[in-house]
């Protein structure tokens, strides 16, 4: 439970992997090496040992907000650690075997003053939401999106009985997620 302000009161359900000691929880993430011929890549089987660094800086740049969501994930959930594996496909051909190449603990908040994760912003963007959500003048359900070209949220307003499974016969062009498609 956490308060953002006079009158927003979050309550949130948090996940924890591993209990590593009594009252001591870590969050488990693992990142998959894409492949490493492509542009940009570094193999990491060769790099990982010698130059952890260099694959921990590389996989920021690429996934940033992946990283960011898992460790602010893990200082939300309590978690006193945050563990990262890097997973290589065992063969290029081979979709479905993996093995774990090694793996790096890190203390959440350490982490997130690494990545420059500022969680005072974090909780501002979910007060700003809610404030927003607070504005809104009707009652009913809502869908929000993020523009993907801009800094900016819209909010659309759906029917109210959209999201839901019923036993009515679906449309041939229904895009299976159970409700109407905004996009079209």
């Amino acid at each position: 439970r956490w308060t953002l302000g006079d009158k927003v009161t979050l309550v949130a359900r948090t996940e924890v992997d591993a209990l590593l000691e009594k009252d001591e929880y870590a969050t488990v993430r693992a990142l998959n090496e894409w492949d490493p011929k492509a542009a940009g890549s570094m193999d990491w089987r060769q790099k990982l040992d010698s130059q952890r660094g260099a694959v921990v800086a590389t996989e920021l740049k690429n996934n940033n907000c992946k990283l960011a969501k898992w460790t602010a994930q893990a200082i939300m959930s309590g978690s006193s650690s945050l563990r990262i594996g890097f997973v290589s496909p065992l063969h290029p051909t081979d979709p479905s075997s993996h093995v774990v190449l090694g793996t790096q603990a890190q203390k959440p908040k350490d982490f997130a003053s690494q990545i420059n994760l500022s969680m005072s912003n974090c909780w501002g963007i979910i007060k700003y939401i809610c404030e927003m959500i607070f504005r809104l003048e009707q009652d009913g359900k809502y869908v929000i999106l993020k523009d993907p070209m801009k800094g900016i949220l819209r909010v659309y307003k759906v029917p109210d009985e959209s999201f839901e499974d019923g036993d009515e016969d679906e449309d041939e062009d229904d895009d299976g997620f159970g409700g109407p498609n905004l996009f079209e």
